[in-house]
């Protein structure tokens, strides 16, 4: 298994808090027989932004101490913001394993109407978008058809393990189900912030995608561990939100997806 998403970088946001927590983090992880692990830590301007040779101790320290035992891949969860782009070319930013796919988040409450634009830039230099969580973002959830939009533009999407389990509220679980029954989540993340409650946990989340949806499950466990190395995979067709037939977007926005 995959995990696409953590904060067990410590010291640096609202994940772990200290090398021990991360210790212990990395360890749920390994008893969830998770072989490669994403550390993901927040970059949101002038809240966190964590400098690249702190990154680099604090991840070098946490790979040396599971070598051999897990792969673990630098990357960062970057808040959308319109100098996402410069910040990429300046290094302030960095996909998974400093390739070109990258971690984006929203915020819980927003879609940006600049979202689509930035993506289709980003996509014509050759990014490869990850949206983190969009289950918990309240605007998505009251207009899925935007997903629809983002995926069509060639736009991933990672599904958090505390949202099928309902951590985050019943509507939010039940939006992540619909979202995998529908073959609209492409990866799947622990979104681990501490060894507690938001720990990183994330194999009952694989093992309920493969209850609800076993197309899309196989699809994920054979793409994951080239998705997070850089490498493009073609996505399973999604399906419509209704139960009438959709037929995959190759419109405006889907002559970019490649």
């Amino acid at each position: 298994m995959v995990d696409f998403h953590s904060h067990i970088l410590f010291g640096v946001d609202d994940g772990s808090t200290d090398f021990e927590m991360s210790v212990k983090m990395i360890e749920t992880s390994i008893s969830e027989g998770v072989t490669i692990l994403a550390a993901t830590p927040h970059h949101i301007p002038d809240e966190f932004e964590t400098g690249r040779a702190e990154y680099e101790e604090k991840f070098n320290r946490l790979k040396e101490k599971f070598q051999g035992k897990i792969e673990l891949i630098p990357s960062v969860e970057i808040m959308i913001n319109r100098n996402l782009l410069e910040d990429l070319k300046d290094g302030k930013i960095f996909g998974y394993d400093h390739s070109k796919t990258l971690l984006i988040e929203f915020n819980l409450l927003d879609y940006p109407t600049y979202a689509e634009g930035l993506f289709y830039k980003l996509n014509k230099e050759g990014y490869q978008v990850i949206l983190a969580h969009p289950e918990r973002n309240k605007a998505l959830r009251e207009d899925p058809e935007e997903i629809y939009h983002l995926i069509d533009l060639g736009v991933l999407c990672q599904v958090n393990a505390g949202s099928l389990a309902g951590h985050f509220g019943e509507k939010n679980k039940a939006f992540a189900e619909k979202l995998v029954l529908k073959n609209l989540i492409h990866a799947i993340g622990s979104d681990g912030h501490n060894d507690a409650k938001r720990s990183t946990r994330i194999k009952f989340a694989y093992d309920q995608v493969k209850e609800m949806n076993p197309e899309l499950y196989a699809h994920i466990i054979k793409t994951s561990p080239k998705i997070i190395k850089g490498e493009t995979c073609e996505p399973l067709a999604y399906k419509s939100w209704e139960d009438t037939t959709r037929k995959k977007g190759r419109g405006i926005l889907g002559l970019f997806r490649k």
